[in-house]
């Protein structure tokens, strides 16, 4: 529990109301429950202030208030004032620094100060564990790895051989970074395998959700750049270069040797073939199929994907097709001086 005014203190706000009034939770606008707190940043949703039964809304500076009795906190941005509300609220356990008896540990890894070592997790030859790491039980770290300061890394993660992972970055579970990259070449009709000798670079700030494959490259690295976020279920194929802050949705898979730009966001379900460029600043529709590189700031969608605004003009001829064809029957009709005009 915590008190409306330091919610207010929290984040800056400016507080209409009760300051001594106690907040037990946060919740949802539409869903509110009685001494939480919830957020309204698009006024398309100001018609549920009245029936919420949340107690507490934080909302923008330019709102105006109404008649009401509920109790108001002003802020710039509340969607990331939430967030930290949310922060308050959040149910973390502490992991206490430790290192558990199931766990194996090869005499030659480096382990720093601060860690967790989860059940059964197991870390190879000349690996670095920086300060301040939890690796969750389950885990197995092969072969010159380096984790650096303040990850964290899920339960059942596989970090192949020398797999660099920067700090601040957070690992869910089930994830394998360093897998062998799908490289094939045909020769008299049979597949022969391609070694993949290169490794995976995860910058600092990167978040990879829940079982997510990204595959060591050829023969360099595949690198993930600063403060990405991944979903759940992507794939990554090797070489694949990830520029900064880009956002990628869950069920997505980008092919190999493929370069994404800097602050791309792609939504689910989304599928790039190899050997693409998509430039800075773009945005890729959900459940697009990405077919041929795009220049920076494009808005991409569909299969092929295509610009977004042409794919709208293009879709708005298609449903007059229908007219024209009847307009040509009966100009051909006319020409071969037949009666008969189509309807």
């Amino acid at each position: 529990m915590i008190s409306i005014k330091d919610i207010a203190s929290l984040i800056n706000g400016e507080l209409n109301g009760d300051p001594d009034f106690i907040i037990k939770g946060a919740c949802n606008l539409q869903n509110g429950k009685k001494h939480h707190i919830t957020f309204l940043d698009s006024p398309k949703f100001t018609k549920f202030i009245d029936g919420t039964c949340a107690s507490a809304i934080i909302i923008r500076n330019d709102y105006i208030i109404k008649d009401s009795n509920k109790i108001f906190i002003k802020v710039k941005n509340p969607r990331i004032a939430f967030a930290k509300v949310l922060e308050k609220f959040k149910n973390n356990e502490i992991l206490e620094p430790k290192i558990s008896d199931s766990s194996f540990i090869d005499k030659t890894a480096k382990l720093g100060k601060n860690i967790y070592i989860g059940n059964n997790v197991v870390i190879k030859k000349n690996a670095n564990i920086e300060d301040n790491v939890v690796i969750e039980s389950g885990s197995v770290i092969f072969e010159n790895c380096n984790i650096g300061y303040n990850t964290y890394i899920g339960p059942n993660v596989t970090l192949n051989y020398d797999t660099k992972i920067g700090s601040n970055v957070h690992i869910d579970a089930g994830c394998v970074l360093g897998a062998d990259g799908f490289g094939w070449s045909t020769l008299d009709k049979k597949q022969k395998k391609i070694p993949q000798i290169g490794n995976v670079v995860i910058n600092d700030d990167v978040w990879i959700g829940a079982n997510c494959c990204i595959d060591r490259s050829t023969f360099e690295s595949t690198i993930i750049g600063k403060g990405t976020k991944m979903d759940n279920l992507i794939q990554i194929g090797h070489n694949v270069i990830i520029g900064k802050n880009c956002l990628i949705s869950g069920s997505t898979a980008i092919g190999g040797s493929t370069v994404i730009g800097d602050n791309v966001t792609i939504a689910g379900q989304v599928g790039i073939i190899d050997n693409l460029n998509i430039g800075d600043n773009s945005i890729i529709a959900a459940k697009s199929g990405v077919f041929k590189s795009f220049k920076s700031g494009s808005f991409i969608s569909g299969i092929p994907a295509k610009n977004h605004n042409d794919r709208k003009r293009q879709e708005v001829l298609i449903t007059k097709l229908p007219d024209l064809n009847k307009r040509i029957k009966n100009i051909e009709n006319f020409l071969n001086n037949k009666d008969q005009i189509v309807d």
